[in-house]
């Protein structure tokens, strides 16, 4: 088997799978990736490669979708392996200003979502009241606090990322610049509060629900086009 990887691969009949020592439902995935291969791929060793891997696999309980997923991606082998090996790329990496845009859509759909079930449930009450809280519900105080939160955010997650050459700052730094820029945040939210109603409109909770939606989707989709992982929502901070 070991020349066949590195000459040409013969196709195989299921008699040959099973003699080979494969178990039924490798013998079903490795006929797949042979049907599905074309000539260079089994000339070049990758459809032997792959049986070769299977027998490892089974060795120590693996599936062959939990080795390589379907014969599809099994076939794409070489890549998914680079691409796998590849060093994580962390949030610090794709640049301030990407991950100020990033997190300030994940604050305002937070905000809005979070904002409209309440008015839901008891926006009445609470502009009756009339207190000066009440004016971080406003569409002006919602925006300001998602941009500054972005901003904050992205600051922060620029300073704790380990240096360029992998070292880190120190932990009392750190911990000074997660209090510092956490707490101007917070200060910012407050003083959002204090904007005149008339620049700083109420909406029904329904309008904000479905700006939450709307923005969940734009989010969806600037993660697709940036190819940004981890942040707020979780993962590595790592910069590269």
């Amino acid at each position: 088997m070991e020349e066949t990887t590195q000459a040409s691969y013969p196709l195989q009949t299921r008699e040959d799978f099973a003699a080979a020592g494969l178990s039924n439902r490798n013998q079903e995935f490795m006929w797949d990736v042979q049907s599905q291969a074309t000539e260079a791929q089994r000339n070049s060793g990758l459809v032997a490669q792959v049986q070769s891997e299977l027998l490892a696999g089974q060795k120590t309980g693996q599936t062959a979708r939990q080795i390589f997923g379907t014969p599809q991606q099994a076939l794409g082998l070489e890549t998914k392996k680079a691409q796998e090996n590849a060093p994580e790329r962390g949030y610090a990496s794709y640049g301030f200003w990407p991950i100020v845009v990033d997190n300030a859509l994940v604050f305002f759909g937070m905000f809005t979502g979070m904002f409209g079930l309440m008015l839901l449930f008891s926006g009445q009450q609470m502009l009756e009241s009339n207190q000066q809280n009440v004016g971080s519900f406003g569409l002006t105080a919602l925006v300001l606090t998602a941009v500054s939160g972005g901003l904050f955010f992205g600051a922060w997650s620029m300073i704790v990322a380990p240096r360029q050459d992998g070292s880190q700052r120190s932990m009392w730094f750190r911990l000074a610049a997660t209090i510092v820029l956490f707490g101007a945040w917070f200060i910012c939210y407050m003083s959002f509060a204090f904007i005149p109603r008339t620049f700083n409109p109420i909406l029904d909770g329904w309008i904000y629900l479905a700006l939450a939606a709307l923005t969940y989707f734009g989010f969806r989709r600037w993660r697709q086009a940036t190819g940004i992982q981890g942040g707020f929502l979780g993962g590595s901070q790592r910069r590269r």
